[in-house]
């Protein structure tokens, strides 16, 4: 996209007349969050002006920062920064000022409003966006009547969110990181926390290994995580479910059940119990493919502890089919059948990717909830809303960002992207090109170039998250402000202050989006979402604050957020042996997104256990095709890849591994099975 100045008439000039929301004067050195993970380090500008420098936080005690942390000004000096406003009018976009940008946007969307009703808008927002951010779009979206709001990422944790809003009452970690210290076991399941959140697993949970914990690790593949593990658990690919259910099976051989907190916090137990009498164990070891003993030992280590923490990663969703909440279901029902949730040291932590994945949710960026976490079909919920915004949102959800996508040119005639790049889904090219490329108006808000913007009829140009002020919320639900260290090169402006403006122009009320600097929507997120009740912007100070402000980091201390203050039990499914067709399980790690995780980009390796490797006669000194196991299957081999191999005993056998980055094809096309290959094989 160029930045040369418009040849239109009155569309080459910046418009400085127009009224954006305030933010804080930048200064280089003033502290900040970091913007790249849901750990939330304090850093701030380096003396060099290019790396950052860490400073003591609550996530980060000692003032480090990991690798990605020391690049996160890397963003503000990209070579594809978008600094000016463009329309695309039939060909090439065409740098436009603010005020015809804006007015373009609104003629747009009102036209498909008229023709085609609020429905035919999508509204996503992003977990790189700040909490206020995420908020305005959500109530811009509802102003205008549609529900059909989302943020793409909350769906990377969906079956764990849902299980402990539907069974605790929070889609959230119930503790706080520090609480690590004080468990007696820590398991951690479909995540590699040592090198996806390394600055948290250093300060907290290597120090309470040092100090005696005991570390378990449930992952068909090895990774810097094993290496401190005291037991490893290899289930198959898809069985985490299983896994957990047969180590709560044995825990109940153990007498390792805590009765009173069973009987004075649960209910259910007894359906429960009787499922776990009946529980084939030898069969259930055989399906999942964990080894005895150590299934044994990691039930006897839960049955004997006083305290025992769950962190979980995406590694337990691909487990479970669209829409079920398999081993989420399975890992409460261990936490709840052994007392551990409510206390200091035990509870679940969900080991969250992205800056603000918990902020978007909590702000009510998604199609079936309210800011904090109401359902949009609660009247109750709907009237505390209105008489705050001074209209009531639509009753019926709308869809999720998947449904939303895939209804692109179709239902859907017009979408507003803040920060995402629906471009990168796990969908082939040909077919995401037909959904962008279908609608009648696309708007897109961001910082660079991205996979997304060539499709777009209009860009906005945005600032990054060290140019900006507001909140985000880590991954142990504390609220921390940012706070703009540098202002947004050229005509760039805060997705906050570019989404006033739009709300201000789009709404009945102009008023409805009067906000002068982000602390405003900030209190007013308090008198709508009870999670965010009682504190003021200017109260969080500079260790920010964990929801619910009026309690303590502990979740659940006295009861459950259900409505008779109980937690359910959910029986086991039936044990059923998937079918294993022809090649070698794919397993990967990462997201496909992890634009600074250039150690996949620079260093793309498949690894498979040694046995296989002999099996497949691969040489670990030449490189190998992977490719997807139906051979009759003409797109998939099209995305055939040609990569190193690692020979690995740390990883299962009848598996492999890769980095999303690296099978990104493979995974746009739904590969679960590949043929791992010499190319010598190949007459290569």
């Amino acid at each position: 996209m160029t930045d040369q100045p418009s040849e239109s008439a009155g569309e080459g000039t910046a418009d400085t007349s127009e009224r954006t929301p305030s933010e804080s004067a930048p200064d280089e050195q003033t502290e900040t969050v970091c913007p790249l993970c849901a750990v939330g380090c304090h850093l701030e500008r380096g003396t060099d002006r290019t790396r950052a420098v860490g400073r003591e936080g609550p996530a980060n005690p000692n003032g480090r920062l990991c690798r990605k942390g020391l690049r996160a000004f890397d963003a503000v000096a990209a070579d594809d920064r978008l600094t000016r406003p463009a329309i695309r009018r039939g060909g090439d976009p065409e740098p436009v000022s603010w005020e015809a940008a804006l007015d373009h946007v609104v003629e747009r969307f009102e036209g498909v409003l008229d023709a085609h009703g609020p429905d035919a808008l999508a509204f996503l927002g992003a977990p790189h966006c700040t909490t206020e951010e995420n908020y305005l779009l959500q109530k811009l979206a509802r102003s205008l009547g549609t529900n059909d709001v989302d943020n793409r990422a909350r769906l990377c944790h969906d079956a764990t969110t849902r299980t402990l809003a539907d069974r605790l009452g929070w889609p959230a970690t119930t503790n706080g990181l520090s609480d690590l210290r004080e468990a007696d076991v820590v398991v951690v399941a479909g995540a590699n926390p040592a090198a996806r959140q390394p600055v948290a697993f250093d300060s907290f949970v290597r120090p309470a290994v040092n100090d005696g914990t005991t570390l378990v690790h449930v992952d068909p593949v090895g990774n810097e995580t094993t290496r401190l593990a005291d037991v490893h658990l290899t289930p198959r690919p898809g069985t985490d479910a299983l896994v957990f259910d047969l180590l709560s099976a044995l825990v109940f051989d153990a007498d390792g059940v805590d009765s009173g907190f069973v009987g004075s916090r649960t209910r259910g137990y007894d359906d429960f119990a009787a499922a776990m009498a009946e529980f084939d164990r030898e069969r259930a070891r055989g399906v999942a493919g964990v080894d005895a003993d150590g299934a044994e030992r990691v039930a006897e280590l839960v049955a004997d502890a006083d305290r025992v923490a769950v962190l979980t990663g995406t590694g337990i969703e691909g487990g479970a089919a669209a829409g079920d909440a398999a081993a989420p279901d399975s890992i409460l029902n261990l936490l709840l059948a052994s007392g551990n949730v409510g206390r200091p040291g035990t509870g679940w932590f969900v080991l969250r990717g992205l800056v603000n994945e918990q902020g978007a949710t909590d702000a009510g960026c998604v199609p079936d909830r309210l800011p904090g976490h109401r359902a949009v079909t609660d009247e109750t919920a709907r009237a505390r809303v209105a008489d705050e915004w001074g209209f009531e949102p639509p009753s019926s959800p709308g869809r999720d960002a998947r449904e939303l996508l895939a209804a692109f040119g179709d239902e859907i005639r017009g979408a507003l992207v803040v920060g995402e790049d629906p471009a990168t889904s796990k969908r082939t090219t040909e077919w995401l090109g037909d959904r962008l490329g279908g609608l009648d108006v696309l708007v897109v808000l961001e910082v660079a170039e991205s996979d997304t913007t060539p499709y777009a009829d209009v860009v906005l140009p945005a600032a990054t998250g060290v140019e900006k002020d507001g909140t985000v919320t880590n991954l142990e639900r504390r609220v921390q402000r940012l706070r703009a260290t540098g202002s947004p090169p050229g005509e760039a402006r805060s997705d906050f202050a570019i989404l006033a403006e739009l709300g201000r122009r789009l709404a009945d009320d102009e008023r409805q989006f009067d906000y002068d600097h982000p602390g405003e929507a900030f209190d007013e997120l308090t008198r709508v979402a009870p999670t965010h009740a009682g504190v003021s912007y200017d109260e969080l100070g500079a260790e920010g604050r964990q929801w619910p402000f009026g309690g303590e980091s502990v979740l659940y201390r006295e009861a459950f957020d259900t409505d008779d203050g109980r937690a359910p039990f959910r029986r086991p499914r039936p044990i059923v042996a998937s079918e294993r067709g022809d090649g070698l399980r794919l397993v990967t790690g990462g997201r496909a997104s992890d634009f600074l995780d250039d150690r996949a980009a620079n260093d793309p390796v498949v690894r498979i256990h040694p046995a296989d490797a002999d099996e497949q006669g691969l040489n670990p000194e030449a490189p190998v095709v992977v490719r997807a196991a139906e051979r009759d299957d003409e797109a998939a081999e099209r995305t055939a890849l040609e990569l190193a191999v690692q020979v690995d005993d740390g990883v299962r056998r009848g598996t492999v591994y890769m980095h999303a980055a690296v099978a990104d094809p493979l995974l746009r096309r739904d590969v679960e099975t590949v043929v791992v290959e010499s190319q010598s094989s190949l007459g290569g």
